[in-house]
C-alpha cells in the first residue's frame, strides 16, 4: 500500500512538472524591440488576449502565467515604433486575426472586436507538453550567430537611432561600439554591457529625444 501511495506522489509530481513547463515562452531573435500580444483558448470555447509585453533583442520572457490542458496558444508581435526607424517596422503573425487594443488590454473573447479595439493576425504555437512552449521571433532578412550577438545587434541599432556612429550593425562590439555604451553608462550611472539596463536607458533617451523633435 505504501508503494502505491509513493507512485501516486511520483505519477503527480511528473505531471504537474509538465504542467508547469507547459507555459509559452517567447524569444526575440531580431535586433528590435518587439511589442507581444499573446492568445489562449479557454474551457468556455473563447480565445483570450492579453498584451503588450516588451521583449527586448536577444531575450526571452513569459508573457502570460498560463499552461493549457486543452486549445492553443497565439502570438502577434511588432516592434516597438517608440524605439524602431519607420523604414525598419517589422510585425509576426498572419494566420489568425483576434482582437487587440493600442494599449496594455485583456480581452475575455479575441474573437469579438469593440469599439476600442481592432484585429491583427496572430500565428498559433503548437503546444509540446513535454518541454517549455518556446516560440523564437526572427526577422527574415537578418540573423545573429547566438543570443548575446542579437542583444549587442539591438543595443547598436539603438545607439544608432540616438546618433551615435557606431559602424555596422554586427553584434560585435567594436571600438566604437564600446565607446558608445561606456559614454551613456558613465552618464547614467549604468555599466555598458548591462543589458537588462542598458535597454530601457536607451529607450528613454530615444522618448526623449522623440517629446524634443515634435
Amino acid at each position: 500500500m505504501r508503494n502505491l501511495f509513493l507512485s501516486t506522489i511520483v505519477i503527480v509530481a511528473l505531471l504537474s512538472a509538465e504542467f508547469v513547463e507547459a507555459r509559452l515562452e517567447v524569444c526575440n531573435d531580431t535586433d528590435l524591440v518587439l511589442m507581444v500580444v499573446v492568445g489562449y483558448d479557454t474551457i468556455n470555447q473563447r480565445t483570450v488576449t492579453e498584451g503588450w509585453w516588451r521583449v527586448y533583442p536577444g531575450m526571452c520572457e513569459v508573457p502570460v502565467d498560463v499552461a493549457l490542458l486543452k486549445g492553443s496558444y497565439f502570438v502577434h508581435a511588432e516592434s516597438n515604433p517608440r524605439s524602431t526607424m519607420p523604414d525598419d517596422a517589422f510585425t509576426w503573425g498572419e494566420e489568425k486575426p483576434l482582437c487587440v487594443k493600442l494599449s496594455d488590454f485583456r480581452i475575455p473573447n479575441g474573437n469579438e472586436c469593440g469599439d476600442d479595439a481592432i484585429a491583427v493576425p496572430f500565428n498559433q504555437i503548437e503546444k509540446n507538453w513535454r518541454n517549455l512552449n518556446k516560440v523564437e521571433i526572427s526577422h527574415s532578412n537578418r540573423s545573429y550567430e547566438n543570443q548575446f550577438r542579437t542583444q549587442v545587434a539591438g543595443i547598436q541599432r539603438m545607439l544608432s537611432i540616438i546618433g551615435y556612429d557606431v559602424g555596422d550593425i554586427d553584434g560585435v562590439i567594436g571600438e566604437k561600439t564600446a565607446e558608445a555604451l561606456n559614454e551613456i553608462g558613465v552618464g547614467n550611472n549604468t555599466f555598458g554591457f548591462d543589458f537588462d539596463k542598458m535597454f530601457p536607458l536607451l529607450e528613454k533617451i530615444i522618448a526623449e529625444q522623440q517629446k524634443l523633435d515634435n
